[in-house]
């Protein structure tokens, strides 16, 4: 089996519901969808994705740059692929060129998964046959009252889920501990409520902050401070008993090695877009098993959902609001998670199945974006 050509479609669009957090608000997802096609007959479909910036440089780094190198080329050969593709961008630095690398990634598996006549979550171990699913939120405006958010938790227990994530971060913190103690009451005994900073913490605040969050009976704390300090993460962590949680701003398997030998991280969230693809997203995965760790991936359900069901570390599906490629009308077979349980597809490969016309509608051109894009940082 040799890949004979490659195609690359991309797309950009707003959260289906709007998203903004404590350093962040943001206008557009960019999607890039890679199509493998095979000499004997086989189309691997790759996703990769980035929010807000970067997407037109990151489809001519696939196009220009890592497309030919993969012409000619078995995929079942998908480490010798993902290490030809990891060096040749690898003077970029990590991160656009990890998220060139994963979609390309993504589709060499599901031609893997294609050709075995397996799908994903087998083929990486067949670990179960179902993870449990957590509500993800992204809604933190100065509009949005306590009784807003305690009507959508009423929704979310309504569709069966006793897990739940919300944003943190005002400039009050009473506002977010009375906002977090409402919440853990609604979804009562056996509930689980997980806390996301995204970094707005400096490492003086967390000291002092994270200590009055402590007997709140939170899940995790996640990015609480900046991805890249290690040693206040670390410190972090020695002084409060609740599970610290990060990963989506890490990208490779090195930067997760340095926060699991520092004892800095509790639940390691790496991203499959982000860590450049599959390939690295399950060595990262075993990582974390060695040091006895979970695994709870960042964002994508659709593709973590088979990951997950794959390894034997996986513990939570994270399902975003207003982020899924099915909430978002980009996919030709929605893929839902019922009663608060991800069940991943029997088709062979990943089991995502595009609605082409959709992407097409929200094309990502330079246009696009010169015309539209404002930045969302805070």
């Amino acid at each position: 089996m040799r890949i004979e050509s490659v195609s690359v479609e991309s797309c950009r669009l707003p959260p289906s519901s709007p998203w903004e957090d404590a350093t962040n608000k943001v206008d557009g997802l960019e999607w890039f969808f890679v199509e493998l096609r095979t000499d004997n007959g086989l189309v691997g479909t790759g996703i990769s994705y980035t929010v807000d910036v970067g997407g037109t440089a990151i489809q001519a780094l696939i196009e220009d740059y890592l497309a030919p190198l993969v012409i000619g080329r078995n995929p079942l050969e998908y480490e010798a692929l993902w290490q030809t593709l990891q060096r040749q961008s690898r003077r970029l630095g990590l991160g656009a060129n990890s998220m060139a690398v994963a979609a390309i990634d993504v589709a060499v598996w599901d031609l893997i998964g294609k050709q075995y006549k397996q799908p994903l979550w087998r083929l990486l171990g067949g670990a179960r046959a179902r993870i449990p699913a957590y509500i993800s939120e992204i809604k933190l405006t100065a509009e949005d009252t306590l009784d807003d958010l305690l009507h959508r938790v009423d929704d979310y227990i309504a569709q069966g889920y006793h897990a739940m994530k919300m944003k943190i971060g005002r400039d009050d913190l009473d506002e977010d501990i009375e906002r977090i103690r409402c919440v853990k009451e609604k979804l009562g005994r056996g509930g689980k409520l997980m806390v996301d900073l995204n970094q707005k913490w400096t490492a003086a605040e967390a000291r002092s902050k994270a200590a009055r969050l402590d007997n709140l009976g939170l899940t995790w704390i996640e990015e609480p401070m900046l991805w890249n300090d290690i040693a206040s993460h670390r410190a972090l962590r020695q002084a409060v008993r609740t599970p610290i949680a990060l990963g989506e701003s890490l990208y490779s398997k090195s930067q997760f090695l340095q926060y699991l030998q520092s004892e800095a991280v509790d639940i390691v969230q790496a991203d499959i877009a982000f860590v450049g693809g599959i390939t690295e997203w399950v060595k990262v995965a075993h990582l974390a098993e060695t040091f006895g760790k979970p695994v709870a991936p960042h964002f994508l359900m659709e593709l973590s959902l088979q990951l997950l069901c794959g390894v034997s570390n996986g513990l939570m599906l994270e399902n975003v609001i207003g982020g899924s490629l099915t909430e978002l009308g980009l996919l030709a077979e929605p893929i839902r998670v019922e009663g608060a349980m991800g069940v991943p597809s029997e088709r062979p490969g990943h089991g995502i199945v595009l609605d082409m016309a959709a992407i097409r509608a929200h094309k990502l051109t330079p246009a696009v974006v010169r015309s539209s894009f404002k930045g969302g940082s805070k």
